[in-house]
């Protein structure tokens, strides 16, 4: 007597099993999917503002604290200095932000939100918790919660165990 073939899982409609990979493994994997797949959901409704997620984290991180430099602001959204330069750019451009000399250092430039995008933030804000109300829509508050604690406690263990410099200003 022949043994059939398993089906293969996918053609089942199940996820191929995760061999060799340990449940810390999972996790990591399924937090880069999640990430990637918002942020991917995030750019696409926020095109339509002219903006992207990475812009967008710009302008949250000025409506925080307004008045940031390049250099801060490169730490912040973790690219370098020139590429916050043409983000920079891009959002003076399009009438976002402004910058205006900093008091304190010649050589430096502080961004600030423009006053056309502190009128508009009420909008922006709105669209994106629609954006975050649809992501979640299938947890409930609880779950939310919960996996909001477990994530940021992770988080805070993570940002512990880097070195001093690499932790400032975050």
């Amino acid at each position: 007597m022949v043994d059939s073939p398993k089906p293969h899982a996918a053609a089942e409609g199940r996820s191929p099993p995760a061999t060799g990979l340990t449940q810390r493994s999972k996790i990591g994997f399924a937090l880069a999917d999640v990430t990637r797949l918002m942020r991917t959901m995030f750019d696409a409704r926020m095109r339509e503002l002219g903006l992207n997620g990475s812009t967008w984290r710009l302008l949250a991180y000025l409506y925080r604290e307004d008045g940031q430099t390049q250099a801060q602001l490169a730490r912040l959204l973790e690219v370098s200095r020139a590429a916050v330069g043409q983000m920079i750019d891009r959002l003076e451009e399009s009438g976002h932000v402004e910058r205006r000399d900093d008091p304190g250092d010649r050589r430096s430039w502080r961004v600030h939100l423009s006053a056309r995008i502190h009128a508009e933030i009420p909008v922006l804000i709105e669209k994106v918790r629609a954006i975050e109300i649809e992501c979640f829509a299938g947890l409930t508050e609880a779950e939310i919660a919960q996996l909001n604690e477990l994530v940021s406690r992770q988080r805070d263990h993570l940002i512990a165990l880097q070195p001093a410099e690499q932790t400032e200003g975050k």
